[in-house]
């Protein structure tokens, strides 16, 4: 898939004898181009390897075999990959996913696809597991971020559908403009179930 490297100062070289084996999902909390200019800023202290924003465009700043700084705090850990290694910070082991907009806002259809499809590559370089074991979100590290990316939209379960494809059911395995309908749909209720809590 098409991706512009935007790149970002804030890394470590090398996975410090690690290699991927999970992804990270995060919201960006703002917009993808001052995502880009966030990340270039060394102040700034974070980063990640990808970010996607809304019109599916795919931003890289950090290269898969280096650390993105995404998610070196750990707080009350839900992913058992993290629980599992007490001590050892998942920025060597996992790669950072970020995803425009805030964490109330519905996931374009095109952003949806975009972040399936790098899912699906990822994976698939890296000998990663397509489930929700080895891609989970940034709220499952650290509990401060309950809102990273959103939990409560069950996004990370859908993309984790999406990116198994026509091996894993969901609507990546139908023609994509039936995908895309149905996308719109689910995004269309999600709006009225967020209208009802409010």
């Amino acid at each position: 898939m098409d991706k512009i490297w935007k790149g970002s100062p804030n890394f470590f070289s090398g996975r410090a004898g690690y290699k991927p084996e999970a992804i990270v999902i995060h919201i960006m909390a703002g917009t993808l181009v001052g995502t880009d200019s966030w990340f270039n800023t060394p102040s700034s202290q974070v980063s990640a390897h990808y970010g996607i924003g809304k019109n599916g465009e795919v931003h890289q700043y950090v290269k898969d075999a280096d650390r993105a700084w995404h998610a070196g705090r750990v707080q009350n850990p839900t992913a058992k990959l993290v629980i599992a290694r007490p001590g050892v910070n998942p920025n060597n082991y996992t790669i950072g996913i970020e995803h425009e907009g805030g964490p109330t806002d519905a996931w374009t259809p095109e952003m949806k696809q975009a972040s399936a499809a790098l899912i699906r590559e990822l994976c698939a370089t890296h000998g990663i597991p397509v489930d929700r074991e080895h891609i989970f979100g940034h709220y499952e590290v650290f509990s401060g971020k309950p809102d990273c990316p959103a939990k409560n939209k069950g996004i990370i379960d859908e993309l984790v559908t999406l990116a198994k494809g026509s091996t894993g059911g969901g609507n990546a395995s139908l023609p994509p403009a039936v995908a895309n309908g149905i996308a719109k749909v689910e995004e269309g209720l999600e709006i009225i179930r967020n209208a009802f809590k409010n």
